[in-house]
């Protein structure tokens, strides 16, 4: 592994771990004024709620990314299917054409030939 890739992949993973910390950040916050809201309960209770509202938010957070990933695969998936389709297509289009090409020069020759004999 050269050292570009290895500098591109060490940033993607850092940039993953910075998106995973402010989900997680987030969600804190989010549970911190949740439980805030809710009167009458205890400190530990508050805890409790704050830390499941904590982690139902970052399973949630962790959910729609999963299902990004998939939709992103499929769609990559996709085009390939359609690049090799279109790459089949071109490649047989143009082999028509440089045939066709062909036969024209030859047919152009022939009858050039024939004409000065």
């Amino acid at each position: 592994m050269d050292a570009r890739h290895e500098a591109a992949l060490g940033l993607h993973q850092l940039e993953g771990f910075l998106h995973q910390e402010a989900h997680r950040l987030e969600a804190h916050r989010k549970a911190h004024e949740f439980a805030r809201a809710l009167p009458g309960l205890t400190t530990d209770q508050r805890l409790v709620v704050e830390e499941a509202y904590a982690r139902e938010q970052v399973a949630y957070a962790r959910e729609t990314t999963r299902r990004i990933a998939e939709r992103i695969q499929q769609v990559e998936a996709q085009y390939a299917t359609r690049h090799r389709r279109f790459t089949r297509d071109t490649a047989v289009a143009m082999a028509v054409v440089t045939m066709g090409l062909i036969g024209l020069c030859i047919a152009v020759i022939l009858g050039t030939a024939s004409g000065a004999a």
